[in-house]
């Protein structure tokens, strides 16, 4: 007899980090083991030899693959493990698990392109599950109210769908509603991607020798079946796009029903449109079309979607439930009760669907891990600007404690309070625009140059208006020898233009009413006024003096300023009266008086 130890199944062992299989015993079991190491360490060297490809692929989506036992996520490290099992079953080649890890990779960037849109979809397909499940648990109530009402409560019961979000849950019915509708998505998404891949990826254009090896592991591998005639209805019109979108050149077989359905053409966007030129036309990826996931559900919620609910409809019609066999308990929950079967009535032929499908990692994984990426990232954004922010304090403060620095020496030469230095800079900002504009006008005058025209009688010339007499006498000689086009004794009006001088010396002298009736509104105004002034018109001298060696102007500009109220009295006297060397420091030390 052969022992328990010799019967043991092909088990996962752990060692170095790589999970490996093996069996000591068995010799057929060890073969199975050998070679299920040999796929998966060639599997591994593939997806090592093509990680700058992916990342490439990807473009901003940071993972790694890894073969391992089983499909998940490590959002600790970024893995994304593949089970290696599952490819070494269905026999796939390295090209096509290459393919397969670009298929998802396009999930990936579909959620990482629109999340919103994606996020929404999710939202809607619950509540399609809800409205679905209603249906079909009014056939179970119909069925099995009366004789069980245990086992409707049980079919009842509100569960998370996540514990993302624990928040949303849906019974037992509401769920096997829930796979129909994100599958009937998920296949137009899987032609999407599969029609991404060999856009951003030639390699694996249809003509090529790795787009027939796609082509094979659709027609041989995934969706082998070319009879779907006798699937539910909704199956039969989703199943026939996917398969003769992969395989082009073999037709499947449906009811005359769905048939009928696949030659009808519907309205959309002005033309006429059958299910597959919808897909053709408007779900595959086209440069310069918009096809980020929530506009292709737009299309696909206007046009395909009422078609498979309607086939749905007429299918749960003619569905009798049936109690499905209980289940063990699922591991971790606290109850250890057995579980109620899948209440879906096709569960079988979904069943059928999820062990074919390339999509393996579970989409609460791929949540995660979009949720993961995205909080890196705005953490890295965060950080980023706070940097920004940082580096532009530390330099603005190091700039202003050198002004200041400034100020103080300056303030102590000139016998300048500091305080009434700063609230002249607080009225000087206040009037800066009006500074720059007036700073500009300044830039004219010393650079511009004006000119005046005057007219006059002036000669002499061939023609004119006027002859000159005295000039007759003094060409008499040429005039004589009949030499006339030598002579010029003509007089005439002629323009000029003269260049006119600016003035030596511009003096502005302000008056500003100080009395009982100016309130601290309009007292803020004239100090707004006569900094502007003042400042403005300091600065235009400054520009003078800088530039009189290119202008060789001699102009000056000096000003002063008086209050009057119940008195006058000068608040800025002039730079002559002053005495002060910088007339800055006079406009400064006079502005509170």
């Amino acid at each position: 007899m052969v022992s328990i130890e010799r019967q043991r199944r092909i088990r996962r062992v752990e060692g170095e980090g790589k999970p490996h299989f093996q069996d000591a015993e068995s010799s057929q079991e060890a073969e199975k083991a050998k070679a299920l190491n040999e796929y998966q360490a060639a599997g591994q060297e593939m997806l090592d030899a093509h990680q700058r490809f992916f990342a490439t692929f990807a473009q901003d989506v940071s993972l790694r693959f890894r073969m391992g036992n089983a499909f998940f996520i490590d959002l600790e490290h970024g893995e994304v493990n593949l089970d290696t099992r599952w490819f070494a079953e269905k026999g796939f080649t390295p090209t096509q698990i290459r393919w397969a890890v670009l298929h998802e990779l396009g999930h990936f960037l579909d959620l990482a392109q629109d999340p919103e849109g994606m996020m929404k979809n999710f939202d809607l397909i619950q509540q399609q599950a809800r409205n679905t499940g209603a249906l079909m648990m009014k056939k179970w109530e119909e069925k099995y109210g009366d004789e069980d009402p245990a086992f409707i409560e049980r079919l009842k019961k509100q569960l998370p769908m996540s514990k993302k979000d624990p928040a949303k849950t849906l019974n037992a019915v509401e769920r096997s509603a829930y796979k129909m509708h994100h599958t009937f998505y998920n296949i137009f998404d899987d032609i999407f991607d599969n029609n991404s891949v060999a856009r951003k990826a030639p390699t694996y254009e249809e003509h090529t020798t790795d787009g027939q090896e796609v082509k094979r592991l659709y027609k041989e591998k995934l969706f082998p079946k070319t009879e779907y005639s006798t699937l539910p209805r909704h199956l039969q019109f989703v199943y026939a796009l996917l398969r003769e979108e992969m395989v082009k050149d073999e037709e499947v077989t449906v009811s005359e029903e769905v048939k009928q359905v696949l030659h009808h053409a519907m309205p959309f966007l002005g033309k006429q449109l059958k299910p597959k030129d919808v897909v053709n036309q408007l779900l595959k990826p086209k440069k310069g079309r918009d096809t980020k996931p929530s506009q292709r559900y737009f299309v696909i919620q206007k046009t395909l979607e009422p078609i498979f609910q309607q086939l749905l409809l007429k299918d749960l019609e003619e569905w009798d439930p049936q109690k499905p066999p209980e289940q063990p308990p699922q591991q971790g929950d606290p109850s250890g009760e057995p579980q109620e079967g899948d209440p879906n009535p096709f569960a079988d032929d979904y069943n059928d669907f999820e062990q074919n499908s390339p999509d393996q990692i579970p989409q609460e994984d791929i949540d995660a891990w979009s949720d993961k990426h995205q909080e890196e990232k705005d953490k890295k954004e965060r950080e980023a600007k706070a940097q920004q922010a940082e580096e532009k304090k530390s330099s603005g403060e190091k700039a202003q404690e050198a002004q200041n620095g400034l100020d103080a020496a300056w303030c102590a030469e000139n016998g300048v309070d500091t305080d009434i230095l700063r609230q002249f800079r607080e009225r000087e900002a206040q009037v800066a625009p009006y500074l720059d504009e007036l700073s500009a006008l300044w830039q004219h005058i010393i650079f511009g140059s004006s000119r005046e025209v005057r007219r006059g009688i002036e000669g002499h010339y061939k023609t004119g208006t006027e002859m000159d007499i005295p000039q007759v006498i003094a060409e008499w000689p040429k005039i004589e020898k009949a030499h006339i086009d030598e002579v010029r004794v003509m007089k005439r009006t002629v323009t000029q233009e003269i260049l006119v001088q600016k003035p030596e010396l511009i003096r502005l002298r302000l008056v500003l009413d100080m009395s009982s009736s100016v309130n601290e509104e309009k007292k803020t105004i004239l100090q707004q006024c006569a900094v502007l002034l003042l400042s403005s018109l300091h600065e235009f001298q400054t520009q003078l003096n800088r530039t009189r060696k290119q202008t060789k102007s001699k102009l000056q500009v000096d000003t002063e300023a008086w209050a009057f109220s119940t008195d006058t009295r000068i608040i800025k006297p002039s730079r002559a009266q002053s005495g002060q060397v910088d007339d800055q420091a006079s406009i400064v030390n006079h502005y509170k008086k």
